[in-house]
């Protein structure tokens, strides 16, 4: 137990020697574009995920029946007239 708030503790403290550093040395904003930008690129990447899943549904659901009624439509005007 003892080992731990030590241990949580001696962490905290090398976080807030590594951040006054780095307002020290200007990595701070480098660090949050860095981060902002991960961001950026991980919700890209789920809209991709999410665009993906979409078309995959409609190839195999309602792109298939949509495709056939306009072939049925088209077969259709074209032995009427």
């Amino acid at each position: 137990m003892t080992k731990s708030i030590f241990s949580r503790a001696a962490k905290r403290a090398d976080q807030i020697i590594a951040s006054i550093a780095d307002r020290l040395n200007g990595n701070a904003a480098r660090r949050r574009a860095i981060k902002q930008r991960l961001h950026v690129a991980m919700l890209a990447t789920e809209q991709h995920h999410i665009v993906a899943a979409r078309a995959a549904l409609l190839r195999t659901t309602g792109f298939t029946k949509h495709s056939a009624l306009l072939h049925w439509r088209a077969d259709f005007h074209r032995h009427s007239v």
